[in-house]
């Protein structure tokens, strides 16, 4: 190592020079002292960036030393509320024992604020202040005014040498080097310059030295004292509460006997009723398993057997209404339709997703309801029929039992898996699910089933390290998914989740698929956990919590994942009109509303709701509203997101209690399954799908009757309305995105619909639910305006020319009780048509209309919500023809879909 200078030399060394310049050889110790005052600086430096990582670390400490303060006095506060509670109910023992746990954690939390205190003060403020003083800036920084003065030292030195040596080459001499007392004179300037810089920084130095250690373990010995007075400050609070522990203890053993004796008494009691029951529970349990799963739907003839083959007739659905004979067979849960043409393929109908019903006015007939259009058989008598009927329901029985008891097969038997396949691939052909809802990248096949978006491997796992609370992350390929994992993403979609979640960037770039990780996980975070690109357009607390439980009611989907984006607690209950029970929460509300199209919205809510657990002021949770009305489906999600089983309600009983005593065979299962730890999380529900049909049986006077479709027809111009409560403009705007996918939603017009699937009677005198539905298309020949009148159906009814005269009064609950909508009825013998019904001159059909809508042809009606349209004839059977009853004047075609009977 090169030597350096001590500052005793250096001070000696200076003085000499000072003394007698001429003689001094401070000139040959100038390179010792630049190589120290560098050797200084480096040490500097390390000093430096180790104080940051200090300086980071107590401030760290501080930081979370403060959150800790925050969360003890919530805790301070709970612990009182708790205390007071108990006191109130008579428990004084107990609550004033909580209340002095109270006082305790309060007086060491008010220890430890002060601690943290001290700590601000003692270390971090004079770290910050020697940091950001004399130690600022980087290495170097320091030594400048020295590095200067060397420079001044060394050119005048230069310029000197130059000067001597052409004087001696001028008198014939050659010069050599320059000794010190030759230019001892001529250097002392630049030489007194070089001993100050070099005195001041060696005082700098010696400044710093003293800050960063005698001052800071000054600090630390201040910081110790601090410490050490918390900890016996604290060790006189504990020994304090020490006789209070003492005697608690005792008061608690007695308490606690009490308690003992009391659930001794109960158990005998509960065991002297479980006994005089038995018998009922022996039958209870016998019927269970002969009945297996059940969706409430009438259970077939066991005898008949889940296999059969034969011939049926099929009605079609061209104009003709011709009824066809068709080979057709039942098996592993698929019903197989043979076409009357050998060379096509045969038709599959998986009856996981259908419903069998018989006509109640012609005993030989049946209809099938599947997910997008109804099946009319008939057989050759009534005992076939019923046999038909029996099977199509023994083999649907026979695949949920085997989905539900995880007996799943390989191959074209595990219909289950054929369901949930065709599911994800209709999920893929949703709008924006071929790329990556984060970074765009091409093929996503990662789900996000508590948001229902698509994503790329990278992002999947960045989506894993933020935790299940905001993302629950599933692969489409690898992973064996339920049906009920798919709810969301089938309703959803990346396009327009990204127009809620992504409507505002602002100037974040979105990440690319080349994009490396740390960018993505910025964005990803960005966007999920703090929500920061959503639009905030509800600021005030109360009305989001109101479009939320609007949101539900109407089965908003979009809404709901806008006031979710915003920060609403999903939670949170506020006063409603119609509760079942005070303090409802929306998934309460949700729960109690569910059919089989609005499954979805009770999925959103269990999957991102902080506690399933929440209960009304009469205890009920959601779990507990499931078990009442039987909602097999909703129990199935809720408990999956892990709803507790054993919460009871004021009356004391369990969700399991309610279930047994309502005889809900499935709920009862169901939680039974669930307390053992048997129950499967990627369960199947049942569901209206609306799959794109493949393979639909379209029969040979279907494909040259079909009435061509007008695809070019637009869509009419909707206005929406200003009535509160309904959709707002932004809400239609982003549901106009659904319509393209989801063209089978109609409005059910009656006030009461019967749920078969959930046995419930739902009140459905609401809002619309979504968006002003699609027109429908028009046919080839219009009807003139003096056709003959239609007879009145309900609202989104297929009427055709062979449905017989209309009953006293077309809108009974039986005429909806499908789960599906009213559907036509069979006629009594075909295939002969029956003429239309004319309607009387003296008392004409009146209808109200329940949206806005502007014509888009000069035959067409153009309306508003409210008005009163009288009907005078029918152009087909989705157009009629009438004038509004205000202004006659105003007249033309108008669509059904678009109207609402008006009962006289």
């Amino acid at each position: 190592m090169a030597e350096l200078i001590t500052v005793t030399d250096f001070i000696d060394e200076t003085t000499e020079d000072y003394k007698a310049p001429t003689t001094s050889s401070f000139t040959t110790r100038m390179g010792a002292c630049r190589r120290t005052a560098a050797h200084l600086e480096e040490g500097l430096d390390v000093d430096r960036s180790i104080l940051y990582k200090i300086k980071k670390s107590v401030k760290s400490i501080s930081s979370s030393g403060v959150a800790h303060v925050e969360n003890e006095e919530q805790y301070v506060q709970s612990l009182e509320k708790f205390g007071d509670s108990c006191v109130l109910r008579g428990e004084n023992e107990v609550g004033s024992a909580f209340l002095k746990f109270s006082v305790f954690a309060k007086e060491l939390t008010s220890l430890f604020k002060n601690l943290l205190q001290n700590m601000s003060n003692i270390i971090t403020f004079p770290l910050d202040s020697l940091l950001k003083g004399d130690l600022k800036g980087v290495k170097g920084d320091l030594k400048k005014p020295f590095d200067k003065a060397w420079k001044d030292y060394e050119t005048k030195l230069a310029k000197l040498e130059k000067e001597k040596r052409e004087h001696a080459k001028q008198h014939g001499m050659i010069r050599t080097e320059l000794k010190g007392g030759e230019i001892a004179e001529d250097m002392e300037k630049e030489r007194r310059m070089f001993q100050l810089q070099m005195c001041e920084y060696l005082l700098k130095v010696n400044e710093i030295k003293v800050k960063k250690g005698v001052d800071l373990l000054q600090n630390l010995i201040k910081f110790y004292h601090a410490q050490f007075n918390f900890f016996q400050d604290g060790l006189k609070i504990v020994e304090s509460l020490k006789p209070a522990i003492e005697s608690l203890s005792t008061d608690l053993t007695a308490i606690k006997q009490s308690h003992d004796g009391e659930r001794k008494q109960l158990t005998e009691l509960r065991d002297m009723l479980k006994a005089s029951m038995q018998s009922d529970v022996k039958e209870d349990s016998q019927n269970k398993q002969s009945t297996g799963y059940s969706l409430h739907q009438l259970q077939g003839n066991k005898k008949d057997g889940t296999e059969k083959s034969g011939v049926l007739y099929k009605r079609s659905e061209g104009l003709r209404r011709m009824w066809q004979k068709r080979k057709c067979s039942v098996k592993n849960g698929f019903l197989t339709i043979h076409h009357g043409t050998v060379n096509r393929p045969p038709a599959k109908l998986n009856l996981l997703t259908c419903q069998v019903k018989r006509n109640p006015e012609e005993k030989k007939s049946f209809d099938l309801f599947s997910h997008d259009r109804t099946y009319h058989f008939q057989a050759e008598d009534e005992n076939e029929c019923q046999t038909w009927v029996s099977v199509l329901q023994n083999s649907k029985e026979e695949a949920l039992n085997k989905a539900f008891k995880g007996d799943q097969e390989d191959g074209e038997n595990n219909i289950i898996q054929e369901l949930t396949k065709a599911i994800v691939e209709e999920v893929k052909r949703i709008n924006g699910n071929d790329s990556c809802c984060d970074c765009g990248a091409a093929g996503p096949s990662w789900l996000s089933t508590n948001l229902g978006v698509l994503i790329c491997i990278e992002c999947s796992g960045i989506h894993r390290e933020m935790g299940v609370h905001h993302s629950r992350i599933q692969s489409l390929d690898l992973d064996v998914l339920g049906t009920s994992e798919l709810l969301l993403a089938k309703n959803v979609g990346n396009a327009i989740f990204n127009e809620i979640m992504e409507a505002d960037l602002q100037d974040m770039k979105k990440p690319e698929p080349s994009s490396d990780m740390q960018t993505r996980k910025d964005y990803i975070t960005a966007k999920y956990t703090e929500k920061r690109f959503a639009q905030r357009r509800y600021p005030d607390a109360t009305i989001r919590l109101q479009v939320l439980y609007d949101s539900v009611r109407t089965r908003d989907i979009l809404s709901l994942i806008q006031v979710y984006a915003e920060g609403v607690d999903l939670m949170e209950s506020m006063p409603q009109p119609n509760e079942h029970e005070p303090g409802e929460t929306v998934l309460h509300l949700a729960v109690r509303m569910v059919d089989r199209n609005s499954l979805h919205i009770v999925d959103f809510l269990a999957q991102n709701s902080p506690s399933l657990d929440r209960q009304t002021s009469r205890g009920s949770t959601a779990l507990h509203y499931c078990c009442l009305n039987g909602n097999s489906e909703c129990l199935k999600l809720l408990l999956r997101g892990k709803a507790s089983v054993n919460i009871a309600n004021e009356a004391g009983e369990t969700p399991l209690d309610i279930a047994k005593r309502l005889r809900h065979s499935q709920c009862e299962e169901l939680l039974t399954h669930a307390q053992t730890g048997k129950f499967n999380v990627h369960v199947h529900v049942e569901y209206e799908w609306r799959l794109q049909n493949q393979d639909l049986d379209e029969s040979d006077d279907e494909l040259e009757d079909k009435p061509i479709r007008r695809d070019d027809r637009p869509v009419s111009c909707f206005v929406p309305s200003s009535i509160p409560g309904q959709p707002s403009m932004a809400a239609l705007a982003r549901d106009a995105a659904v319509l393209a996918r989801d063209k089978q939603r109609s409005l059910m017009p009656s006030t009461l619909i019967s749920n078969e699937t959930y046995g419930t009677m739902l009140d459905v005198n609401l809002p619309p639910l979504g968006p002003t539905p699609p027109l429908p298309p028009r046919g080839p020949h219009r009807g003139s305006i003096h056709s003959r009148p239609a007879p009145m159906e309900s609202v989104g009814r297929q009427r055709s020319s062979s449905d017989p005269p209309n009953p006293p009064n077309p809108l009974t609950p039986e005429r909806n009780s499908s789960v599906y909508g009213a559907q036509s009825r069979s006629p009594v013998s075909p295939p002969t048509p029956k003429p239309r019904t004319a309607f009387s001159k003296h008392k004409p059909q009146r209808v109200k209309a329940i949206y806005d809508c502007m014509a888009d042809h000069p035959d067409e009606l153009t309306f508003r919500e409210g008005e009163v349209i009288v009907v005078e004839g029918e152009e087909d059977s989705e157009w009629w023809i009438g004038h509004v009853e205000a202004e006659p004047s105003r007249r033309g075609v108008f669509p059904i879909t678009f109207v609402h009977f008006i009962s006289d």
